[in-house]
């Protein structure tokens, strides 16, 4: 109880791992066990000790129904019934989802003292599949929980159905904050570090304008673990894709506007293509498919409540050396949201999307 500015909130703040105290110590004290809250941040304060808190004021999800709000709030609980996956298959014969299992086999492609246990939650964003020199499939994910890492898959049919085995995982130990992973035959990969983990809203929305570096790109080996690639720093690092013929690498800048090309070898800046808002990007064809958002942050205000929204995005087909543009298709309908990655399958292109409900395809 106190008057305003006292620190009533702050306090809360401090417990919940919103403020980092400039100094002293936070303990909470259980029946058989002292947990230091401040060696924690936020979100590991609400997994490891069980604190959190509620805010004075309600946020809700303006792009979400009442119900969606409702179901977020029971993610826990959903979880648990939907048996901790978050993975699925899409079958390109009958455009219908399909669940996929996943085992839980030893760590063997990742760093030995990154732990998962099958009640872990998963909050995956980038992806990457690759055939290892052994012959068998790897999946890589970034995951943001329990902490920021990869998650390391083996991929394989049995009895015509599609598995999934989980063979270990890279934590970043929440140094990095992840967004794009691109794996490489042996299992090492690249990924992306966007910006760092306490990045405010005031920052990005400066970063946006100004186009300062927030981020670059990371390597991973199983014999040396991380490296950072600090030649790659740019503004908002996003999708990136790696060449293993050219030992090249291409990489989105997202508030950079743009998408750089550089040989791994020589660390050398080898070309760049101006584009709004690059996402996703991926080498196919014998070119890179890039997608982009060509839209400002001032345009999402448009969507309200709508479910999809229909802001205009394209694709742009680089040169694989030279990232000179080869061709461009845009979207400006009201079918699906902004698209965030275009695969190629046969005839059709599929689309992703970040705003929308729904996958898309087109016919080539």
């Amino acid at each position: 109880i106190g008057p305003n500015g006292a620190g009533k909130t702050t306090v809360f703040n401090c417990l919940t791992g919103f403020y980092k105290p400039t100094n002293g110590q936070m303990f909470l004290h259980k029946e058989d066990s002292k947990i230091s809250l401040r060696k924690y941040t936020d979100f590991k304060i609400a997994y490891v000790a069980k604190v959190a808190r509620t805010f004075q004021n309600i946020r809700l999800f303006p792009a979400m129904s009442v119900l969606e709000n409702l179901l977020v709030a029971q993610h826990n609980e959903l979880m648990v019934a939907s048996g901790y996956s978050l993975y699925g298959l899409l079958n390109l014969k009958t455009l219908k989802k399909e669940k996929i299992d996943i085992l839980y086999g030893s760590n063997e492609w990742g760093d030995e003292k990154c732990l998962r246990k099958d009640s872990d939650l998963i909050g995956p964003h980038g992806i990457d599949l690759v055939k290892r020199k052994d012959g068998q499939y790897q999946l890589a994910v970034v995951s943001h929980l329990p902490d920021e890492r990869i998650e390391m898959y083996k991929l394989f049919k049995e009895d015509q159905t599609w598995n999934l085995e989980w063979k270990g995982c890279v934590s970043t130990e929440n140094k990095y904050y992840l967004n794009d992973v691109s794996l490489t035959d042996s299992g090492s990969f690249y990924a992306t570090h966007m910006f760092p983990r306490n990045f405010s809203m005031e920052k990005w929305i400066l970063a946006y304008y100004f186009k300062f570096n927030t981020g670059f790109v990371i390597k991973w080996e199983k014999k040396n673990g991380f490296t950072e690639l600090r030649y790659t720093s740019g503004a908002y690092p996003n999708g990136l894709s790696y060449d293993p013929e050219k030992n090249y690498l291409a990489v989105n800048y997202n508030l950079g506007d743009s998408t750089s090309l550089y040989d791994l070898e020589s660390k050398q800046h080898l070309a760049i293509y101006k584009t709004n808002s690059p996402d996703n990007i991926v080498l196919q064809d014998n070119d890179y498919w890039v997608v982009s958002h060509d839209s400002n942050i001032y345009d999402y205000a448009r969507c309200g409540l709508n479910e999809n929204c229909t802001l205009p995005w394209s694709i742009s087909i680089l040169n694989r050396n030279t990232l000179d543009l080869k061709n461009k298709i845009s979207f400006k309908n009201t079918n699906m949201g902004p698209g965030t990655v275009a695969l190629i399958e046969n005839e059709r292109i599929w689309l992703g999307s970040f705003r929308s409900n729904r996958l898309g395809y087109i016919t080539q």
